[in-house]
């Protein structure tokens, strides 16, 4: 697990310093095009620490070098297929829409309003809005905690299904995945969370001096940075229990 914390710092410690760079030296129109490669460089960072840690990294001639890096490519993208990032966008979308379903469940509980008096009619607008992701618990302050509890929960699901049912990187295909999800749920009433942290991190950075603004697409690279986050740990901790069960059951062929 050290490897995913220490690759997780590295990476967001790249995307401060980008900010810091982009002040100094006056390059944030670059800064946001390089902030949507923060996720990728994650994942490669987080590879290039197990294969130093397992012995794995060795000097590569410059004649092989092409060839290696394109063996090494096959290998991180081994098993992650269209089918795959399309499956695992299905899922993130159905935990969205069933704690959304779960939301509008509770505040129709307890303001004590009907479904139609909400939302009218059944009918294919009323698809629409489920889509859109326009409800009534949006308003106010309470509906910026949900939002921000339903892009956690989000990423955290579809993170865990990666990582548990991935049989490649299950990193990088978080990465992958998040990237389709979040620039969708852009589209959606996501956008409202987006925008909000978008300018608490513009007055956060102005409040310390920094007269840039960190930008919209910085927003969405941290949110993809944490499906790849939710996705190492899951893979991770699977290959940990398979570990300890392998072991288990050698002991107690050994004991026999």
């Amino acid at each position: 697990m050290g490897n995913l914390f220490l690759s997780f710092s590295i990476a967001i410690g790249g995307a401060i310093g980008l900010v810091t760079l982009s002040k100094v030296f006056d390059l944030d129109v670059y800064t946001s095009r390089i902030f949507p490669l923060i996720p990728i460089l994650y994942a490669i960072i987080y590879e290039v620490l197990e294969r130093n840690k397992t012995g794995k990294a060795k000097p590569i001639p410059p004649s092989r070098a092409k060839e290696e890096m394109k063996a090494g490519a096959k290998i991180i993208f081994q098993n992650i297929t269209a089918g795959r990032i399309i499956t695992d966008v299905g899922v993130s979308f159905a935990i969205k829409f069933a704690f959304e379903i779960f939301f509008v469940a509770l505040f129709i509980y307890f303001s004590g309003q009907t479904f139609n008096s909400l939302y009218g009619a059944f009918g294919i607008e009323t698809v629409g809005r489920f889509l859109r992701g326009e409800h009534p618990w949006l308003n106010g302050n309470e509906g910026l905690y949900l939002l921000t509890l339903l892009a956690v929960i989000t990423s955290f699901g579809t993170g865990l299904w990666i990582g548990y049912t991935s049989e490649g990187k299950a990193i990088l295909e978080g990465v992958l995945a998040g990237a389709a999800v979040t620039v969708i749920t852009a589209t959606t009433n996501m956008l409202i969370l987006y925008r909000k942290i978008e300018e608490m991190a513009n007055q956060m950075a102005a409040s310390l001096g920094y007269g840039i603004r960190v930008g919209f697409v910085a927003v969405l690279a941290l949110q993809v940075l944490l499906y790849g986050f939710w996705s190492g740990i899951a893979q991770k901790a699977k290959e940990e229990r398979a570990l300890r069960a392998a072991i288990r059951k050698s002991v107690r062929r050994l004991r026999k």
